[in-house]
């Protein structure tokens, strides 16, 4: 009945940020984490509803989720953004986000600087939610006050009315804990000054969705569902500290130190995170011992990642080819929580039992770039090779623009730098729940159907310092911001029909079992338009 899972990977790549006499080389990681679980659990015999049928309602609403995002996943492939044309594809999307027409979904998008701070469930605030603060009660410590004072009892003496045996009765059907997470240091290779042959493009893509339905029908009033969307997306100056130290504002260089790569230059992290879970109990059964716990729920399923890549600053990187940057978020929430309860306590009290769905994306990058055209003498120093290192030396500590600098430590790449963090993380949790309960204590039971918690986090801070970009095909740089959420809480018969219409057509073309003459699953002895209202969150958003 009980189920604890947990994936955990990390990627450690470092080099100390120093003067370096070896070639600094590409560093890629790609991380899959997949967690599949079923833990249906069955009490008792009762009118239950069809599990099959319940699964794949979660799946259908999987499929709808996707067609949500703004945009298609970036591609995993390295060569794909060592094509210019790729790249720019990718740009193209952005500016032409996919147009969500899922009926009664609430879409948020903000383009360029309007995606910069931070926003949450499309609007502006000033710092973003804590998930520790958003959890629901079920999963948050106990709060206990420190006591120095020694207890003198018996440890058998001890009646702590916190413990999980206490008296009373409980039945938790929820309660499950479903964790996506990836945090990611990037400081590789940055420098004061960029100069590049091609084009210079950076862009920056979120896009987080939430299908949830939490339809709940019965005795316990229902459970709720809080979805948060949470995108933070900063740029945070951090001047080279080392620069017009020593020398006076016209000495040139006393000698250059350059670092020569004759191909790409690649700092890439791909990870894919999979929450893929059921948890539909059902129970049919008498309360009538004089203390209750059935604990059919409280899975715990964590993958977490954690990436630290550090490696060199430069004076000058000089890329022969293009300058890339690419950090693509995609994230999928997907909550099927239609609870049928009959007996135990009237419902939660103040949201008790509320599930928290939570989307959490952090950008963060220390160093501004700033563009401008390329200057002659720079533009002849890129053509040249290997062959002509002293010329290119000669050359640089006579460019102006170098004045004041005791040393110059130069990183020259023949090929391109590409810089890339992909992360998609989904999680789809069916937890439609059938608590029938009778007997002489089954109005004091307390049922947990709900009191799930969904996190999706990716966390990332891109280290560095504030640049000046020449690029000599010109540069280019966009964000979007895409938050979109379906929570489907039919109102009415009318709906309830027509939505369920739908969802028998939407399986007969999926080729699912399940539905006859358009009425919810088979064996409830709840009438058809009251199991249309209960059954399914693919409603309105099919309708």
């Amino acid at each position: 009945p009980e189920a604890t899972t947990g994936l955990g990977a990390t990627f450690v790549i470092e080099q100390q940020l120093e003067i370096v006499t070896e070639l600094i080389g590409s560093a890629v990681t790609y991380t899959f984490q997949t967690i599949f679980l079923r833990d249906n659990d069955v009490v008792g015999e009762g009118d239950f509803r069809d599990v099959d049928q319940l699964i794949a309602l979660a799946e259908a609403a999987a499929q709808v989720a996707a067609s949500m995002q703004a945009f298609a996943v970036p591609s995993f492939s390295i060569s794909d953004y060592l094509s210019i044309e790729y790249v720019e594809s990718l740009a193209e999307a952005m500016l032409a986000p996919i147009n969500v027409e899922v009926e009664g979904a609430v879409v948020y998008q903000f383009h360029g600087e309007d995606a910069m701070g931070v926003i949450v469930n499309g609007e502006y605030v000033d710092e973003a939610p804590e998930w520790e603060d958003l959890l629901p009660a079920h999963h948050r410590p106990d709060e206990e006050e420190e006591d120095e004072t020694p207890d003198m009892m018996p440890a058998e003496w001890n009646q702590d009315e916190e413990d999980e045996f206490a008296e009373g009765h409980t039945v938790i059907a929820g309660g499950n804990l479903a964790i996506n997470e990836m945090n990611a240091t990037v400081a590789w290779v940055d420098a004061p000054y960029i100069a590049v042959g091609g084009k210079a493009i950076e862009l920056a893509m979120v896009s987080q969705v939430a299908v949830v339905s939490d339809t709940d029908k019965g005795t316990n009033g229902g459970s709720g569902t809080n979805v948060v969307h949470s995108s933070t997306i900063e740029v945070e100056g951090n001047s080279a500290p080392w620069l017009k130290k020593g020398s006076s504002e016209d000495d040139a260089p006393a000698y250059v130190h350059v670092d020569w790569i004759t191909t790409d230059l690649i700092v890439a992290n791909f990870v894919k995170q999979d929450i893929d879970a059921t948890d539909i109990d059902h129970i049919d059964t008498e309360i009538n011992a004089t203390t209750t716990l059935y604990a059919l729920g409280d899975n715990e399923l964590i993958d977490v990642t954690n990436i630290l890549q550090l490696g060199s600053y430069y004076d000058l990187i000089m890329i022969e080819g293009d300058m890339i940057s690419v950090d693509a978020f995609i994230q999928t929430h997907v909550l099927m929580d239609d609870d049928v309860v009959m007996g135990g306590l009237p419902g939660p009290i103040d949201g008790s039992d509320e599930n928290l769905v939570m989307n959490e994306v952090s950008l963060k990058k220390e160093g501004e770039d700033s563009y401008q055209a390329m200057h002659d003498s720079m533009a002849d120093a890129m053509t040249m090779g290997e062959d002509d290192m002293a010329a290119l030396e000669e050359a640089l500590m006579n460019d102006p623009m170098f004045a004041g600098m005791e040393q110059m430590r130069v990183l020259k790449i023949d090929g391109s730098l590409v810089q890339v963090n992909v992360a998609e993380q989904s999680t789809m949790l069916a937890d439609q729940d059938d608590v029938y309960l009778k007997g002489p204590h089954a109005g004091e039971t307390e049922v947990l159907a709900g009191s799930n918690a969904m996190l999706n986090a990716a966390n990332v801070t891109k280290a560095g310092v504030d640049s000046v970009v020449m690029a000599e095909d010109g540069a280019f740089s966009d964000l979007l911001l895409h938050q979109a959420s379906l929570l489907d809480i039919p109102t009415n018969e009318d709906i309830a029909e027509m939505t369920n219409e739908a969802i028998a057509a939407l399986m007969e073309e999926a080729g699912m079992p399940g539905y006859e003459n358009g009425i919810g699953p088979n064996g409830n002895d709840l009438t058809p338009s009251e199991m249309a209202n209960s059954s399914d969150g693919l409603q309105t958003m099919l309708a």
